[in-house]
């Protein structure tokens, strides 16, 4: 799921062509505590994970349109090399596909990872690893990679450092919201310990870096549970989900929707629109 720059600059050029003003998600959730006036089509940009292409690309978008926005970071995992486990697993399936005989990789291949697949097909085995719970799929990357050292990618940083974070904060534009510690999927946590750490642990990790995060969480592939839903509700003034569509004044702030835009729905204006006129699709 990619977004050009050229494409983010053309939706924020033909939402201002609509009408919308662009607001932080913060400075929109404030006011209607306050019951402020709120605009007729206000719209929030965020960005979940903390990659480095947002300040690579979307930064100077942002900056060159003046539009405020949210990224929700995970905090143990910015500011280091680590890379997510789905794209790990894609790197295997369609970059290393020669290896998957090897005994390291039988797990995977139990799941769908077989040679030759295409992209949608590799796709499709990450969503079928999703049965797993991430700690476990890491622990068997890990010994995979051990075995294959060839199956590591590059030395290529692929998330945000301390100094392109604090850039971006200080631009007065960009605002930090946690997505927990280590983007551990929450209907996968069974412990409260745990569920505490990521969920609470995240914010406090990014206060500590001095980010002045935002008290707004997101919530990791839009898994929710009851027990997380409320230690979030308990601790944050709201919450994203993935759950397509719009939110009016009157929304659970704990239960926002968003709209999810790559160049497959995104790549022209006719797509676009299409998208945010069919919010249940």
């Amino acid at each position: 799921m990619a977004l050009t720059p050229e494409s983010l600059d053309a939706h924020l050029r033909l939402l201002r062509k609509l009408g919308a003003e662009f607001v932080s998600l913060d400075g929109w959730l404030q006011s209607r505590h306050k019951a402020e006036a709120l605009p007729r089509l206000a719209v929030a940009v965020t960005f979940d994970d903390g990659w480095q292409d947002n300040y690579q690309h979307a930064f100077p978008v942002l900056r060159q349109h003046q539009v405020p926005a949210t990224i929700f970071l995970v905090s143990r995992r910015v500011n280091t090399p680590w890379q997510f486990w789905p794209e790990r697993i894609l790197n295997i399936l369609l970059n290393h596909d020669q290896e998957l005989d090897h005994p390291a990789l039988a797990w995977l291949r139990e799941f769908g990872g077989t040679r030759n697949l295409t992209s949608d097909q590799a796709n499709g085995v990450i969503e079928n690893l999703k049965q797993l719970d991430d700690e476990t799929i890491e622990a068997r990357l890990e010994e995979a990679e051990s075995a294959i050292p060839t199956l590591r990618i590059s030395d290529q940083r692929f998330l945000l450092n301390k100094d392109e974070m604090e850039q971006m904060r200080d631009s007065g534009l960009i605002d930090f919201g946690a997505h927990t510690r280590h983007h551990y999927r929450l209907n996968h946590l069974k412990e409260a310990g745990s569920l505490e750490s990521e969920i609470c642990g995240s914010l406090k990790d990014l206060k500590a870096d001095g980010l002045s995060p935002v008290n707004i969480f997101c919530y990791p592939n839009g898994n929710i549970t009851a027990a997380g839903e409320q230690l979030v509700s308990d601790n944050f003034q709201a919450a994203c989900t993935t759950q397509r569509g719009w939110n009016t004044a009157g929304v659970q702030p704990h239960l926002l929707s968003r709209f999810s835009f790559h160049d497959g729905n995104g790549g022209t204006n006719a797509g676009f629109l299409a998208t945010l006129v069919r919010p249940g699709q």
